[in-house]
């Protein structure tokens, strides 16, 4: 189509002014030279390039304080559009969005037992073209997408490995990016959704400019990205499971992963739902009026809220292992913002304030001002619209 076309045509200057652009617009040209670099001359041949090309536009002026008001630049919000699919272990998710990465259109649908990859891919193709209805886009204005999802996963591939604790049957080895690119006629990047997630939390913050930002997604595996310098920094077989897996107790609870004391024993959905029957079984009292085999996560997180002492006691234990975890990595790495999501942040205020009591516990110093932030800008949106904002980073 049209977009790689142009998008073929454009230097190394064309595209590093379009990155700015993309991230830190609206912007004037003395903000762009002030970020490339570069001659007014060069900047003025680049940004025409970009404008022939639908890319940017000038969108107005900005306040002066005096002379003449400088022209404001931004993406262009209505040329080209991206699909950003999410294939996690309990959802999967469909957007589609702008060069301004706002999200245009939503839907998601549950991964129960039955959605195999065939079936996955075809309520994703049916959601698609149902938001391009909606939207009344035709299927030529959209360039390309992404998909963030579980690991482990070959990401140059396209294909997802067989996934830990994963409902849904029939993923192992599957061929993701094939059958995506097959049923929507269309080039698709993956990468793990960590990964994609953290992308972009990165580029949300074009105002604070943060360089170094963790993702860290709590649910039913304990799933973390990492930006480092402005770049993604990729785990072995881009498995975003790998912090999950750091020990906390050398002499703790078997893992699956063949390891004792991880994070994810302690941390998870899985281990809070077994660590709460444990305790029934060692006669501890529930005020949950289940058979202990139908207990749920949900469930304890409802007795939390009306104050019952055993749901609490299991959510801070495994908060402050959490914590512990989190203390050690950002020590290592030292970000600037560590964003903290997913379904056990999301679901208990009460987890998230034990978590941050462990935090502020085991942090000897913060000279550097960490920020923990909840749930970050783009919430449950993060995963999809990052993997349609990597394929135009891939592309541009």
């Amino acid at each position: 189509m049209e977009f790689y076309k142009n998008v073929e045509n454009l230097s190394e200057d064309n595209k590093k002014v379009f990155r700015i652009i993309m991230r830190f617009g609206p912007i004037t040209k003395k903000k762009i030279i002030k970020y490339t670099n570069m001659k007014l001359t060069t900047l003025n041949r680049s940004m025409a390039v970009l404008i022939k090309y639908k890319l940017i536009i000038e969108i107005g002026e900005q306040e002066s304080t005096g002379g003449r008001k400088p022209a404001l630049f931004d993406v262009n919000q209505v040329e080209y559009y991206f699909v950003g699919i999410d294939i996690s272990r309990t959802y999967s998710k469909v957007i589609l969005s702008n060069l301004k990465r706002e999200i245009l259109y939503e839907e998601e649908f549950k991964m129960e037992q039955d959605m195999t990859p065939n079936k996955t891919v075809a309520n994703i193709k049916e959601i698609f073209y149902k938001g391009l209805n909606t939207l009344k886009i035709s299927k030529d204005k959209i360039a390309g997408g992404g998909l963030g999802t579980i690991g482990p996963l070959d990401s140059n591939k396209g294909i997802i490995f067989k996934p830990n604790n994963f409902y849904a049957k029939g993923w192992n080895n599957v061929p993701i990016k094939e059958m995506l690119e097959n049923a929507l006629e269309m080039e698709i990047i993956i990468d793990n959704g960590a990964n994609t997630a953290v992308y972009a939390e990165y580029l949300s913050d074009s105002l604070v400019e943060y360089t170094n930002i963790v993702y860290v997604n709590c649910g039913i595996g304990i799933r973390m990205g990492v930006i480092a310098n402005g770049k993604i920094i990729p785990t072995i077989n881009n498995a975003n499971d790998a912090f999950g897996h750091m020990v906390v107790n050398y002499d703790g609870e078997p893992c699956y992963c063949g390891k004792f004391g991880c994070v994810e024993c302690y941390a998870s959905i899985l281990s809070i739902v077994k660590k709460y029957i444990s305790y029934i079984k060692l006669g501890k009292v529930t005020t949950i009026e289940k058979h202990i085999d139908d207990i749920t996560f949900n469930d304890i997180i409802r007795a939390s809220e009306k104050g019952e002492i055993l749901a609490n006691e299991v959510l801070e234990f495994s908060a402050k292992i959490l914590g512990i975890g989190l203390v050690n990595y950002v020590s290592l790495v030292n970000p600037q913002k560590v964003i903290l999501s997913g379904p056990i942040i999301n679901s208990s205020k009460i987890f998230y304030n034990y978590l941050l009591n462990s935090i502020r516990k085991y942090i000897v110093r913060d000279e550097n001002n960490i920020r923990f932030v909840k749930g970050g800008d783009y919430k449950d949106n993060a995963i999809a619209l990052g993997a349609a904002q990597l394929f135009i980073k891939e592309k541009l």
